[in-house]
């Protein structure tokens, strides 16, 4: 008699699943919206509005990074223990009242105004990166645009100097890195230490001219916070500003190569571009799922989840439930997505939000006015990860568009 092994999260490592996991995330859905992952060791929960519930329930912590780091081989452990010592200070994994403490370096400073105050610094890097593609007639979306676009951003908002540059190049992020158990970032990360310290003074003195400083200066007056607190959360802010952001716009241009009729929706109705940029985030995210620890044991669904253990909020899964959306594998620029999962909720709700939804929305914005007939140049790759849904690449060729003429 054959036994068939019950599916499990870790089938998105194959190639069956791994382009499109959101077959696979409906298939466990059906059998059990949240379930015990015998391979993964983990709780799975893959409904909307569980994944909202749990996320804003303070018996599950997002300090995990000491457990993952203990799991690990001795060997593992020593050459991980500086990534770690890094993440761990990183208020994305830290609980009140040490979360709420290193929140506030920051919080204040990304607000939908200074938002709004750097918006046309945003459109400028958008418009300057496409005036060098568009003649041409192709593009690497990533490579070429949405990476270069992210990395300009996050470079003023982080305060790298122009002769630094260079290290946020090629950035993937360091939880890939740390989850894959890969000290290849420690080099770019001592270069980066180095950089941060050269105006370490005036950041404190609040005498910096760039933006990080603008940004921090307040609280660093304020509150009690080392360089290597203060430094963590400069990393945090380049992860989430940029190798997130560069992959959801790489993500929403292939939502919208695989949807033609959305890509002329949004040429004829340029105005849908801030609604659209939430049903981007709603379709693909970048990030698929997030982690946390019980501290108690809490209920969901009909099922115990002990002290203790690991549960697997997946993101992705709730984004794409049909209890909360209608045809929810169907792109639909006018759909009503504001309450999609991808930023978080609770207290762990993405700070730069507002600053992601913006890049998206001018990119994509920018991008359709100027460009038409997208056609596939190449084979398109995943990052081999079952959380990060990022693009190796997106290779197109184009129809050079004049934004003034009316499609």
């Amino acid at each position: 008699m054959t036994v068939t092994r019950a599916n499990s999260l870790l089938d998105l490592f194959e190639s069956e699943w791994i382009a499109r996991p959101y077959e696979l995330y409906s298939r466990l859905r059906e059998q059990h919206p949240v379930y015990w992952d015998d391979l993964m060791r983990t709780w799975v929960v893959l409904t909307h509005a569980e994944v909202a519930e749990l996320s804003k329930d303070n018996r599950l912590s997002g300090a995990r990074i000491d457990e993952f780091h203990a799991q690990l081989p001795a060997e593992s452990q020593r050459a991980m223990a500086p990534l770690a010592a890094i993440l761990k200070k990183m208020m994305l994994f830290t609980e009140p009242p040490e979360h709420t403490r290193l929140r506030k370096l920051i919080r204040a400073n990304l607000s939908t105004r200074f938002i709004r105050n750097i918006r046309s610094t945003i459109e400028q890097l958008t418009d300057d990166l496409l005036d060098r593609v568009v003649p041409t007639g192709r593009l690497d979306v990533i490579h070429d645009f949405s990476e270069p676009l992210t990395r300009g951003v996050i470079a003023m908002l982080a305060g790298v100097p122009p002769h630094a540059e260079h290290l946020l190049e090629q950035w993937r992020g360091l939880l890939p890195e740390f989850f894959s158990q890969s000290d290849a970032e420690m080099p770019r990360l001592t270069k980066l230490r180095e950089v941060f310290d050269e105006n370490a003074e005036e950041r404190r003195a609040g005498i910096g001219d760039d933006l990080f400083t603008q940004m921090v200066a307040g609280q660093l007056r304020q509150g009690d916070y080392t360089d290597d607190e203060v430094f963590a959360n400069f990393l945090l802010l380049i992860d989430a500003g940029q190798a997130t952001t560069t992959n959801l716009i790489g993500n929403a241009a292939l939502a919208l190569l695989e949807h033609p009729d959305q890509a002329e929706l949004l040429r004829r109705q340029p105005d849908l571009a801030a609604n659209a940029a939430h049903e981007f985030l709603r379709y693909d995210s970048s990030v698929q799922f997030t982690t946390r620890i019980a501290l108690s044991d809490v209920e969901v669904a009909g099922k115990v989840i002990r002290a203790g253990e690991s549960v697997a909020l997946v993101l992705g899964a709730g984004n794409r439930d049909p209890l909360r959306y209608p045809d929810p594998d169907r792109l639909d620029l006018t759909r009503k997505a504001s309450d999609h999962l991808s930023f978080g909720h609770g207290i762990h709700y993405c700070l730069g939000a507002v600053l992601a939804q913006t890049e998206i929305e001018i990119a994509m914005r920018r991008l359709v006015q100027r460009t038409t007939n997208w056609r596939v140049d190449g084979e398109l790759g995943w990052l081999d990860s079952i959380n990060f849904r990022f693009l190796r690449g997106l290779p197109l060729h184009f129809d050079p568009r004049d934004p003034e003429v009316a499609p």
